[in-house]
């Protein structure tokens, strides 16, 4: 059971428009730290998150191509959110890509069941570890349900090179999904990390 004065509110998500052609796959640090130049007061926002771009195969395993409907998604608490306007109509340069962002849309967090997160980072390197870290985290949580890993990843961090793994949370129930957005899972989730979102099956993960 979620504390009764738990908020499910408190965290919401502001997904912006972005105009670009193509971006590094491992692009989480890098949009960090151009993100971080606008909003200086991200690195210290402890529930702020910033979302894996997606973006489609170019044919190369260390680059995306954009589309139309490419989107960046920040996840920010509550009281942030005016903080981030701020980021309409600026261009940024990741990884030599030139981005440009335009109008956000305020988006609540969906009370849904089960979560996908594209990768999720623990400090353990090989899946057995990994697992034993998740079952750790959702004790502390108190959050009974079932997990599925996906392929291990490598990313860069400010700290060099670390691994995870995608995640899918199953037979979670939907009012502890929101407690789940809004905490995350592992570290690094201001580079793309441990950011849980909707996802339709449990088909194999990616």
């Amino acid at each position: 059971m979620v504390n009764p004065e738990f908020d499910d509110a408190a965290v919401t998500e502001v997904h912006f428009e972005l105009q670009g052609t193509l971006l590094p796959r491992d692009h989480g640090y890098p949009l960090f730290l151009e993100l971080s130049r606008l909003l200086p007061w991200l690195p210290d926002e402890a529930l702020a998150a910033v979302h894996h771009i997606q973006g489609a195969e170019t044919g190369r395993d260390d680059l995306l191509i954009l589309n139309r409907r490419t989107k960046l998604v920040v996840r920010i608490p509550n009281h942030r959110e005016a903080d981030l306007a701020i980021l309409s109509g600026q261009t940024i340069t990741v990884g030599g890509f030139k981005l440009t962002i335009g109008k956000g849309k305020t988006k609540p967090l969906a009370r849904h069941s089960p979560l996908y997160a594209h990768c999720v980072t623990t400090g353990s390197m090989d899946e057995e570890s990994f697992a034993s870290d998740i079952i750790r985290i959702l004790d502390e949580l108190k959050i009974t349900c079932r997990f599925i890993c996906g392929r291990r990843q490598t990313i860069t961090t400010a700290d060099g090179v670390a691994y995870g793994y995608s995640l899918l949370l199953h037979e979670l129930p939907v009012e502890q999904s929101i407690l789940v957005q809004q905490r995350g899972m592992g570290g690094n989730r201001k580079i793309g990390c441990g950011i849980f979102i909707p996802h339709k099956s449990t088909n194999a993960l990616v």
